[in-house]
Formats: C-alpha cells, sequence, structure tokens
C-alpha cells in the first residue's frame, strides 16, 4: 500500500493517494506497534513517514511538517528510517524558508545516521542548498556542517 502510494503520488493521482495511505494507516492501527518484520519496518509511524515523504513529493511541505510533528521517531525500528524521515522534514522546512529549522534537522539526521547524509547525493544536495540560500544568521554554522560532511562551500 505504501509503494503504491509513493507510486500514486510520482503521477499525482491525490484520490489513490489518500485511499492506499488510508489503508496502510488502518494495517498499522492493527499491528498496533512499529515493527521490523521482514525487513519492512511497517507501523503506524512509518505510515506517517510516508505520508511527510508523499506530502513532500507534492509540494506540500506544510502538510509534511504537520505529519513529521506526529511521529513518534523513537519508535522508528531502523535508524535510515528516522533519518530519511529528518531529511524529507529538512527540506520541507528549507521549501517554507525556515533554513535555522532545516540546518537543525539535517544535523539530527546526521547524529543518527552519519552514512546517510554523507552518503547520498540527494542529501549532500540538501546540504548545498542549505548553504547556497541560507540568510547570514544561518551562513556560518550552514558552512561549517557542509564542510563537516565533505561539501565544500
Amino acid at each position: 500500500m505504501l509503494r503504491g502510494a509513493v507510486a500514486a503520488a510520482e503521477s499525482g493521482d491525490r484520490p489513490n493517494i489518500a485511499e492506499l495511505l488510508n489503508e496502510a494507516a488502518e494495517a498499522g492501527t492493527r499491528l498496533g506497534h512499529d515493527g521490523n518484520h521482514m525487513w519492512t519496518a511497517f507501523g503506524p509511524n512509518n505510515v506517517l513517514c510516508h505520508r511527510v515523504n508523499i506530502a513532500l513529493r507534492l509540494g506540500d511541505a506544510g502538510t509534511a511538517i504537520e505529519h513529521a510533528r506526529h511521529v513518534e521517531i523513537d519508535k522508528l525500528p531502523i535508524n535510515e528510517r528516522k533519518a530519511t524521515l529528518l531529511l524529507d522534514t529538512s527540506s520541507a522546512f528549507l521549501m517554507c524558508g525556515k533554513h535555522e529549522q532545516a540546518l537543525h534537522i539535517l544535523r539530527a539526521a546526521g547524529q543518527i545516521a552519519p552514512e546517510e547524509v554523507a552518503g547520498r547525493e540527494a542529501a549532500l544536495r540538501l546540504v548545498r542548498d542549505i548553504l547556497a540560500t541560507a540568510p547570514i544568521s544561518v551562513r556560518r554554522e550552514a558552512r561549517e556542517y557542509a564542510e563537516s560532511v565533505g561539501v565544500i562551500a
């Protein structure tokens, strides 16, 4: 259901997105917890992570941030999922022009799973985007973080 919702988001099929996410949420509620059975990392919080990602794909940063606020990140069973959620949330804050929050959340992702930031081109692009658009009040901290992950200012 979640993969289907992501595919529907890629084609902008909002009715199917909503239906598939709601079905996944029901399944997650029935499961009652986030587990990693058969390497699925599935559960109610993982469904919320997908809601964040899909809202971001659709360009709705405010909705992505709102969904992210409801995720109990400590209940996600694997660090990669935590980092992915944080990277998506950082991107949403950047879309809203909230550079300080975007950088703070990006740094948190790097603390949880450094390889997800330093080793992913999309994450490094996010670092460069924050650095390139940061206001003066955030620029120094953004430059220092960029250099720490190997992005040259």
